[in-house]
């Protein structure tokens, strides 16, 4: 093969794609000339101006500067003034602090012009239209910086107060500041974009089409992450509490509450993951909610336990339950006559509401009862079943005989 020949080949190629740059750099430099052509009678009004007020316009250029250093000055020393270091980072004189803070040179800028501008000549109405314009972004701006703070320090803060122990807050602080920043700055874009006699209509349009299909393709992964700040609000549980969910099958303490899973060491010592919708959509029993714990037995004797000894159980019960520690007795009464037992049933409430604790006094209310019965001579039932046999069967004489012989 011919090298020479390949070259040639691809020639024209690479000279058409040349031909394609060189054109849109000649379309560039006619769109930066025309803007040049557009902007230079405006600037030669603007210098004629300068040359016709020269004095006025050094005295007003330097009460401006005057005055924008006095409000930058005023900014620190009001929101230093202001600001608590002892109190929360979300306190309402913190907040406010942070928003005297926030407020940029640009804007101090534009109010400083707003000051002094009416003491001296008016400017060109050309150029006071480019002033008007430019004074309204940098407000647009400003607002959204307020705003953004306002939002965030209010939502966030609610948030902290009610979710010390969540696990969840420090990741759903950085989503909700994330969104709110989106939101606020998007609606800042819109605005400055209809302020420069730009169509929003197609844009807005363009942003909802977009947000619907983004929504729609990452739905279950939004759901979780709403559903992440939904436990930091609602705090159905915190960080640390024992929770059963799905009927009872699934329990275990709450180890870390994700953006989009929640993990739970369950009792057998392995970890339970399982996402934050899915959990919120169950029934949730949260058990560190609880100040006590109720205790609910049955326990069975014989039928053939005198009736005076019956009389005496529930007396019994009610001692075995105040002689142990951490129980309040609520109730003993003759509940059922059952196939192979007399039953009585018991409620007691234990004051701690660790299961741990929990379980200790209700292992040592039954041995106090086991202890009681024993003493008293009652007897525990178990299953049993009488046999009663009204006659034998006849036998005939030939059996007997042989039974003699």
């Amino acid at each position: 093969m011919n090298p020479f020949a390949s070259f040639s080949a691809q020639t024209p190629q690479n000279g058409g794609a040349g031909e394609k740059a060189k054109e849109a750099a000649e379309d560039a430099a006619g769109e930066v000339d025309s803007f040049m052509e557009n902007i230079r009678p405006r600037l030669e009004e603007g210098w004629a101006w300068i040359q016709a007020n020269a004095s006025e316009f050094s005295i007003a250029l330097g009460a401006w500067i005057a005055v924008f250093l006095v409000l930058r000055i005023a900014r620190a020393v009001i929101a230093g003034f202001i600001r608590r270091k002892k109190k929360d980072y979300y306190a309402i004189n913190n907040i406010a602090a942070r928003l005297v803070s926030k407020t940029s040179s640009f804007f101090l800028l534009v109010v400083s012009a707003a000051l002094v501008a009416p003491f001296f000549p008016v400017i060109p109405e050309g150029w006071g239209v480019y002033a008007r314009t430019i004074a309204i972004i940098i407000g647009i701006l400003q607002a959204a910086a307020w705003a953004k703070e306002l939002l965030t320090a209010g939502i966030v803060g609610y948030a902290h107060s009610r979710a010390e122990r969540s696990g969840v807050l420090t990741n759903a602080v950085n989503l909700i500041k994330t969104l709110v920043a989106i939101g606020v700055w998007t609606i800042a874009l819109l605005m400055i974009l209809s302020n420069l006699d730009i169509e929003i209509t197609a844009l807005i349009a363009g942003l909802g089409v977009g947000g619907i299909a983004i929504g729609l393709a990452a739905q279950s992964i939004f759901k979780d992450l709403f559903s992440s700040l939904a436990i930091v609000f609602d705090q159905p549980f915190l960080r640390g509490d024992f929770i059963t969910f799905d009927d009872g099958e699934y329990l275990g303490d709450v180890e870390r509450i994700g953006m989009k899973t929640t993990r739970i060491r369950s009792l057998s010592g392995e970890e339970i993951i399982v996402s934050n919708s899915q959990l919120l959509d169950k029934e949730i029993r949260n058990y560190r909610r609880m100040d006590e714990r109720r205790s609910r037995f049955t326990v069975g004797v014989l039928y053939q336990t005198p009736h005076e000894k019956l009389r005496r159980i529930p007396e019994l019960i009610k001692k075995a339950v105040e002689d142990s520690e951490n129980t309040r007795f609520d109730r003993s009464h003759l509940k059922e006559y059952a196939d192979s037992s007399i039953n009585f049933e018991t409620v007691f409430w234990v004051t701690d509401r660790a299961y741990g604790v929990f379980m200790d006094a209700n292992h040592e209310v039954l041995l106090n009862i086991h202890q009681a019965f024993e003493e008293e001579g009652i007897d525990f039932a178990y299953p049993t079943r009488t046999l009663h046999v009204e006659s034998f069967p006849e036998t005939d004489g030939s059996e007997k005989a042989g039974k003699k012989n």
